[in-house]
C-alpha cells in the first residue's frame, strides 16, 4: 500500500478535487420520489431500508450497508461474510398472551443451524410517537414469528439480541430502556458517509435509488435536500475518469479502517492492565468487566455483580468503557454507567414495573435525584440521563489525534480517578440506591458487603 500511496499525482488529485467542487456548486435540489409517492413516509422508508440492508437483494451493495448500519445501531461486530442473514418486517410477536408486531427483525448465524445467533429489532418511527407500551411490550416478548429455514419462531433466550428506536432527532425517546436510540439523521450520515467513498463499485442505478433515498432521509430531519440524477450522472461519470486516483486513496481508507480496528483491539485487551498498573483493584473488591466485544467494557465494584436467582442471572450496575472505533474515529473515550438490560435479570419471567431496572431508575429520579446530580455536576458530566438504565450519566473525554493509544489510557485512568477512586458520595449514593433497590425487588439484600472506593497504589 505504502508504494502506491506515494506514487500517487498530486496534480492529478487536485484536479478531481476541483472538478468535483464545480459539481457541487452546480447541484440542482429537486422533490425526491419519497416526497411525492402516496401511503405513510414510516412504511416506505421500513421497505426500503429493508431492501438496501438485505444482502441477498439484487441491489448490488452486498453485505456493505448492512454492515454499516449495524455498526450505527451498536450491534455487535460480527464477520458477516461468514454468516447467513435473513431480515423480516412487521414481525409478529409469538408469546400466546401478547400482540404486536415490530416494523423490522434482522436475524443471522450459520446457514447450517436450526436457529439464528443474533437478532436487532427495529422500531422506526418518522411523525408519530410510540403507542402505549409498545417498546416494552417488544422487549419483553419470548419469541417471535420470524422464518429461519424450517423454522417459523426464533425464541430470544437463544439470541445475543439488540433492541433499536429509530426516530427524527427531536422526537421522544422510546419507553422502554431496552431499547437503545438512533435518529434518522445518523443513519443518513452514515449511509452517505459510505457511498462517497466508492460511488464506482455500485451499480448507477442502485447508486442513484440508494441516493435518494438519503436525501429523503436528510428531509425527514430538515437536512440538505436531494440531488437530480443528472448531477448525479455527472458525478458518476467524474468518478469513473478518475478511479484510478480513487482507487488508491480508498486503498489507503481500508488500511485505516483496519488501523483502527487494531487500535480498538489492542485497547480492549490492555486497558485493564493499565488500570490495575495504577490501582489496587482486587484489593479494593472491585472487579474488570472484561469482553470480546469493545462495545461492553467495563469496571465496578465486586458487590455491584449479582446473581438474585442462582442460576447466572445477572445484576451488573457498572462503568462501562467502551473502546470501539466509532468512539477512536470521533477522537474521544465515552465514559458512563449502565445496568444491565432487565433480560439478562429476569430471564424466566419478565416483571415489567417491578423489575430491578425500572426500581432503580425510580429511585435515581425520586428521593436520591437531587443528590446525585449534585454529585454529578461537580463532576462535569456532559450528560445526565438518570431515567435510562443503559445510560445514567456520561461524560466525554478527548483523545489526541496524534496519539490515540496513549491518550486513551491516560484519559481512561483519569476517569476511573475521577469518578471511582475520588467522588467517594456519589458511589455512596449508587450504592444505597443499589441496596434498595435489590432490597425491594429480591425480598433480601446482596451478598457481601460495598467495599468503598478504588483506591490508588503508593
Amino acid at each position: 500500500m505504502g508504494e502506491n500511496i506515494l506514487e500517487l499525482d498530486t496534480e492529478r488529485i487536485e484536479n478531481f478535487i476541483d472538478r468535483y467542487l464545480e459539481l457541487e456548486r452546480r447541484a440542482q435540489q429537486p422533490y425526491g420520489v419519497f416526497s411525492f409517492l402516496s401511503g405513510r413516509r414510516e412504511k416506505k422508508y421500513q421497505q426500503t431500508l429493508e431492501y438496501f440492508l438485505d444482502p441477498n437483494k439484487p441491489h448490488g451493495f452486498g453485505d456493505t450497508l448492512l454492515e454499516v448500519f449495524l455498526e450505527v445501531v451498536g450491534a455487535p461486530k460480527l464477520n458477516l461474510a461468514a454468516q447467513h442473514v435473513e431480515i423480516e418486517e412487521e414481525v409478529h410477536v409469538a408469546d400466546d398472551d401478547s400482540e404486536g408486531r415490530i416494523d423490522l427483525v434482522i436475524c443471522g448465524g450459520q446457514a447450517l443451524d436450526d436457529h439464528p445467533d443474533w437478532a436487532v429489532f427495529l422500531e422506526l418511527k418518522v411523525g408519530a410517537d410510540e403507542n402505549e407500551n409498545q417498546t416494552p411490550t417488544y422487549a419483553a416478548a419470548d419469541n417471535w414469528q420470524f422464518t429461519w429455514f424450517d423454522r417459523t419462531e426464533i425464541t430470544v433466550d437463544e439470541l445475543d439480541e439488540t433492541y433499536v428506536y429509530v426516530k427524527k432527532a427531536q422526537a421522544n425517546p422510546p419507553e422502554s430502556c431496552e431499547f437503545d436510540a438512533v435518529d434518522w439523521r445518523t443513519v443518513a450520515e452514515t449511509f452517505d458517509h459510505r457511498l462517497q467513498g466508492s460511488l464506482f463499485q455500485y451499480p448507477n442505478r442502485s447508486v442513484i435509488q440508494l441516493t435518494d433515498f438519503i436525501r429523503s432521509l436528510q428531509e425527514t430531519e430538515n437536512m440538505d435536500s436531494p440531488l437530480d440524477e443528472d448531477e448525479l450522472a455527472e458525478r458518476l461519470k467524474l468518478f469513473f475518469e478518475y478511479d484510478d486516483v480513487i482507487q488508491q486513496v480508498e486503498q489507503a481508507h481500508r488500511q485505516f479502517e483496519n488501523d483502527f480496528d487494531d487500535v480498538s483491539t489492542h485497547l480492549t485487551a490492555r486497558w485493564g492492565d493499565r488500570i490495575r498498573d495504577r490501582f489496587d483493584v482486587a484489593e479494593s473488591g472491585w472487579k474488570i468487566r472484561s469482553n470480546d466485544s469493545p462495545k461492553w467494557q467495563g469496571l465496578m465494584p465486586e458487590y455491584w455483580d449479582q446473581d438474585p436467582f442462582g442460576w447466572d442471572s445477572t445484576v451488573a450496575l457498572y462503568f462501562r468503557i467502551p473502546s470501539t472505533t466509532e468512539h477512536l474515529r470521533k477522537q474521544e473515550l465515552s465514559f458512563r454507567l449502565r445496568l444491565p438490560p432487565q433480560r439478562k435479570v429476569h430471564k424466566q419471567t419478565f416483571e415489567g414495573d417491578r423489575s430491578f431496572n425500572s426500581v432503580f431508575t425510580g429511585k435515581c429520579t425520586g428521593e436520591y435525584e437531587e443528590g446525585i446530580r449534585v454529585e454529578l455536576e461537580k463532576l462535569d458530566v456532559d450528560e445526565i440521563t438518570l431515567g435510562r438504565a443503559s445510560t445514567l450519566f456520561t461524560k466525554t473525554y478527548d483523545l489526541d489525534p496524534e496519539n490515540l493509544v496513549s491518550s486513551y489510557f491516560a484519559q481512561v485512568t483519569t476517569a476511573v480517578d475521577e469518578f471511582c477512586s475520588e467522588s467517594s458520595q456519589l458511589l455512596r449514593l449508587l450504592n444505597s440506591v443499589f441496596e434498595e433497590s435489590y432490597e425491594d425487588v429480591f425480598g433480601e439484600p446482596p451478598a457481601g458487603e460495598f467495599s468503598g472506593t478504588l483506591s490508588k497504589r503508593e
